[in-house]
């Protein structure tokens, strides 16, 4: 059986995401510091966080933009929707593309992304 590199940092990482995401609408300056941890876990062992996970994380203040914590806006650009999402905290924003017709995939969605799949037995 092959080892996954960085295992115990991903455990962390992880761990780290799922403490912020339950204390968000408590304590956002904790959720704060939880989200900027994981950030920096990932960092010091170069490992990339999962997109699913990062767009979930404001980029100023690192705290997890939930439904208490941001707010969501969708908008018409140009014959494309986008989806902005406001930090209520430090009232960054972050865009994404919402387009059902168009052909949008972030890399690891793609197949030519996947190199190797490693299951755990």
């Amino acid at each position: 059986m092959k080892k996954v590199q960085g295992n115990d940092s991903f455990q962390r990482i992880n761990y780290l995401y799922q403490i912020s995401k339950q204390i968000s609408a408590i304590n956002p300056a904790l959720s704060s510091y939880y989200g900027s941890l994981a950030i920096n876990v990932a960092k010091k062992s170069v490992l990339k966080i999962h997109p699913d996970i990062k767009r979930q994380i404001c980029k100023k203040c690192k705290c997890l933009l939930t439904n208490q914590t941001s707010k969501v806006k969708i908008k018409n650009l140009n014959k494309s929707k986008y989806i902005h999402r406001i930090c209520k905290i430090c009232k960054t924003k972050k865009v994404f593309p919402a387009d059902k017709n168009k052909e949008h995939k972030i890399w690891l969605e793609k197949e030519e992304a996947v190199v190797e799949v490693i299951t755990q037995d």
